[in-house]
């Protein structure tokens, strides 16, 4: 049997496990196997100004039929390499991705604009990942976008904080999960929505900003954050208003002026101790374990052991050691 003659199901079958030059291939043997295996060709697409395949974009943008077939894209167009026709096309090919379920956009943070391009709704798409400007634009997108589970926003510069932040409807994105972005970003959206794992590397988090963090409706059970204070009044408020952390990791750029006094490390250890459920914490890159001696003991013992102040010196080492020896 010529495998033209083959069942469309069997075909699709074969279509799914094709690379793409495979089904470039076999677009071209006949016409009934054309449109399945351009169908596949076009579902996932990972377009960046190193791979060289732009022109992808303009094709996207003017064959509707073929964009309808993008399930995940991802676009990775440096700044200085693209111009704003380009752009306008990326808007336009957005679009028409009706069927989306990822997308990646990682183009000029003050392109947001492309978003206004999308009359349609994305009923389908679960994570969108950007380098956008959380602005006006961004807010009307994500209105569209109702199964949204995965969002990670407002990747520019520091500089953009000083913006103010426009309000998100109540009704966008009800089913939110996992934010990652800036601190004052993620407090116009986390309030409100079941958002359970939070990573915030950009801006400065604060003890406020905890509080108000606290109030998704679900559990936060992940949270990274960066900091320029005193880690101490962020982790006691950490232990009282996300008291169900999994799993939690603070860096800081705090400049202590002398070595942190014993103290410091006890009042850690009793924020941490606060919260029953958590299984990892790190601080600055050091991490802590939970020295708990057994199952009866009422509360988990964090501790951390800071580096080692003095180097020791090869005339030290003991060669004869078992510590150099790979068993």
């Amino acid at each position: 049997m010529a495998f033209a003659q083959l069942p469309v199901e069997l075909i699709d079958a074969i279509c799914q496990r094709g690379q793409p030059t495979d089904l470039v291939a076999l677009s071209r043997t006949c016409s009934s196997i054309y449109p399945v295996a351009q169908r596949h060709l076009y579902r996932h697409l990972s377009i960046s100004t190193a791979s060289r395949n732009l022109r992808a974009v303009v094709t996207l943008a003017r064959r509707p039929e073929l964009a309808q077939n993008v399930r995940t894209f991802s676009l990775r167009a440096e700044c200085a390499t693209v111009f704003r026709p380009f752009l306008r096309l990326v808007g336009m090919a957005l679009s028409r991705m009706t069927e989306l379920v990822s997308l990646d956009l990682f183009v000029d943070p003050d392109a947001s604009w492309i978003l206004s391009e999308a009359r349609c709704t994305y009923t389908r798409l679960s994570r969108f990942s950007c380098s956008l400007v959380f602005d006006s634009h961004v807010v009307e997108f994500l209105g569209k976008t109702e199964a949204l589970l995965e969002l990670q926003v407002d990747g520019a510069s520091i500089s953009h904080n000083a913006l103010p932040v426009p309000a998100l409807p109540a009704r966008s994105i009800p089913h939110l999960s996992q934010f990652v972005g800036s601190s004052h970003v993620a407090c116009a959206i986390v309030p409100g929505r079941p958002v359970e794992s939070i990573h915030l590397p950009l801006g400065d988090l604060t003890a406020e900003d905890v509080t108000v963090l606290a109030n998704s409706t679900s559990h936060v059970l992940i949270f990274g954050a960066t900091a320029t204070s005193s880690p101490l009044p962020i982790l006691e408020s950490l232990s009282q208003h996300m008291s169900s952390l999994i799993y939690l990791r603070l860096m800081t750029t705090f400049d202590f002026l002398e070595v942190p006094q014993p103290s410091f490390y006890e009042r850690i250890a009793k924020a941490l101790s606060s919260l029953a459920d958590l299984e990892g914490f790190e601080l600055g890159g050091l991490h802590w374990v939970n020295a708990q001696k057994n199952l009866q003991d009422q509360q988990p013992v964090w501790q951390s052991q800071p580096f080692a102040g003095e180097i020791i010196g090869a005339e030290d080492l003991d060669l004869d050691s078992d510590l150099f020896y790979v068993y």
